[in-house]
């Protein structure tokens, strides 16, 4: 079970978002693979315990930057266009596809291919978007 918490600054996109999540997570039968929360940005470091992965909304991307406190989980900025049409699964894979990448370590970190958060034009999980270009 992966626990991924969505974190923006007041709660309005990432609660919508996080609500949205957790019934997709129903609709596609995931509940034993995947569980999401809401957790603001600013009480994320205290809250950190409570996930295995932090997605952030674009908008705080420029506070996750400035923050120079040592968080235990990956910090992973979602990309604007994955915001619009979300399925669980998608973040699933992110999320796993991320942990990977991390090796146990926690802080900032993204996809290789994907170091400007505003040019992503994906409408899907790194890892279908990836093997979609390489098929094309």
């Amino acid at each position: 079970m992966i626990r991924i918490a969505i974190c923006c600054g007041e709660g309005f996109s990432s609660g919508f978002l996080s609500r949205h999540l957790a019934k997709s997570t129903m609709a596609e039968n995931l509940q034993n693979e995947v569980s999401f929360i809401f957790i603001p940005f600013f009480q994320l470091y205290d809250r950190q315990d409570e996930a295995d992965i932090a997605m952030y909304m674009p908008q705080v991307e420029p506070k996750v930057l400035g923050d120079k406190r040592e968080y235990k989980i990956p910090l992973y900025p979602i990309p604007y266009k994955v915001v619009i049409k979300p399925t669980a699964r998608d973040y699933l894979e992110d999320a796993e596809d991320i942990l990977a990448l991390a090796n146990g370590k926690g802080g900032y970190i993204r996809f290789m291919d994907e170091e400007r958060t505003y040019y992503i034009n994906r409408l899907e999980s790194h890892r279908k978007y990836i093997s979609k270009k390489k098929k094309g």
